[in-house]
């Protein structure tokens, strides 16, 4: 029996308990073997009178006496396994609910866990004291030097199931973290579609967001303009700010060129820390006027979902990689545990800080453009940058808004696809099928 016809084995199995039954088995040590000592008793639901039952409830009896005086059941190991608790399963298959039976185990010098733990040393004793090999060694000493064996290979796989338990935990304290987020997110998508005023919304999604953009224009600040006694890299300055507030590049030259009027001087840093939030939140606000509120908000709420959802699988895939090659660390006289739970740590840390980046860089740049016929609605992630930082895409229409199925979170249906255009050069058609070139038909003139 190897476990592959259940049904069949199982049949096998009942009637290993009868007179000069011989089974072979790869194992059966598990608690669902039980082999009852002259086969299954008779099931009375079986037979149509209770005469016929009775006859042969009798002669099972007889057999199952029969054994019992024979001695009962004999289980027969020919090897001890690693661990110590499938031997005493194996035995338990013999001397059921109190009836007699008994085994033995027979062990080789090649066995693994002979060979490994200390057959080395027997087979030198029996080659010293000229024992011939066909003479079973029964002294207690072996029995004992199997039984330590064991011990220690039952300790190692369960330091090894120990490791794997607190390696798992890294990662599920993470998830959490992540989940606990994203289930933030999905309760607040939730109240929007419930809430039919406007001004009861939960918001709290956009000022985070606010926040973070204008925690991240102060970095930018602070890393190009220095402490007030160092030249200000204004160029880099206005090309990181570009990537949160989209310009074109006529237009990051004009305000390059308004940062370079500010005086230079310890206050110059705050200064232009004060211009660049007041051209996002006018950006910011004359995105929420096009769009209303409550759909600004959907706009947010998709893309902190896809941001998340993304930025975490490229996360796990990360973890993955690190936790197979971690154990080399040992070779350095480093625990390999601490060492991924500290790689690990930097990883989420730097996991968080990616995602408010992409949200902060991705919030300006989605759009809702709406054509007129019959065209679809296109929900579009880069436009040809507009006159005024803050539109930076196709204007909507009045009831642009209402184009999202059920009020759902910019999910495309029938008449909705997700695309994503290149930028427009200045001579190219222009998108509106005039057959004019962009630039003189609907390219944004500065003023």
């Amino acid at each position: 029996m190897n476990a592959k016809n259940h049904e069949n084995e199982a049949m096998i199995i009942a009637d290993a308990g009868k007179v000069g039954a011989v089974t072979i088995a790869t194992n059966i040590a598990g608690r669902g073997v039980d082999i009852v000592l002259g086969g299954v008793m008779p099931d009375k639901h079986h037979f149509k009178d209770e005469k016929a039952y009775s006859k042969e409830l009798e002669n099972w009896q007889r057999e199952h006496d029969k054994v019992i005086s024979l001695g009962g059941l004999a289980v027969v190991g020919t090897e001890r396994h690693e661990s110590r608790r499938i031997d005493n399963q194996l035995r338990g298959r013999s001397g059921r609910q109190g009836d007699p039976g008994f085994s033995r185990f027979y062990v080789s010098l090649d066995d693994d866990i002979m060979r490994i733990f200390g057959g080395e040393q027997v087979s030198r004793l029996m080659t010293m004291f000229n024992l011939p090999e066909n003479i079973p060694l029964e002294h207690g000493m072996v029995s004992k030097a199997i039984e330590q064996a064991q011990v220690k290979v039952e300790g190692f796989h369960f330091d090894s199931r120990k490791r794997v338990v607190e390696y798992d935990d890294v990662m599920n304290k993470q998830r959490e973290i992540i989940y606990g987020r994203r289930r933030k997110i999905l309760e607040m998508v939730k109240e929007v579609e419930e809430e039919t005023d406007p001004e009861k919304l939960d918001l709290s999604l956009q000022k985070q967001i606010i926040n973070n953009i204008e925690q991240d224009i102060e970095n930018i600040v602070s890393m190009y303009a220095g402490n007030g006694f160092e030249p200000i890299e204004y160029e880099k300055l206005v090309r990181d700010f570009a990537e949160i507030v989209p310009f074109d590049l006529d237009s990051q030259k004009r305000l390059q060129q308004d940062l370079q009027k500010v005086p230079q001087s310890l206050e110059a840093k705050e200064q232009i820390i004060k211009m660049l939030k007041t051209i996002f939140n006018k950006a910011y606000q004359a995105r929420i006027e096009q769009f209303g509120v409550e759909f600004m908000n959907k706009i947010e709420v998709y893309i902190a979902l896809r941001t998340m959802d993304k930025l975490w699988m490229e996360h796990l895939d990360s973890l993955d990689n690190l936790r197979d090659g971690i154990g080399l660390r040992s070779y350095g006289q480093r625990d390999p545990l601490v060492e991924y739970k500290n790689e690990a740590f930097a990883m989420f840390e730097r996991l968080l800080s990616n995602i408010d980046y992409e949200i902060s860089r991705s919030i300006l740049r989605v759009g809702v453009a709406e054509k007129k016929s019959a065209m679809p609605v296109n929900i579009t992630t880069e436009h040809p940058e507009a006159e005024d930082p803050a539109i930076n895409n196709v204007p909507l229409n009045k009831g642009g808004s209402q184009a999202l199925p059920g009020g759902g979170i910019l999910q495309p249906s029938a008449n909705q696809q997700i695309v994503k255009k290149n930028k427009i050069g200045r001579n190219d058609p222009c998108w509106c099928g005039s057959g004019k070139k962009w630039k003189k038909c609907h390219y944004p003139q500065m003023s």
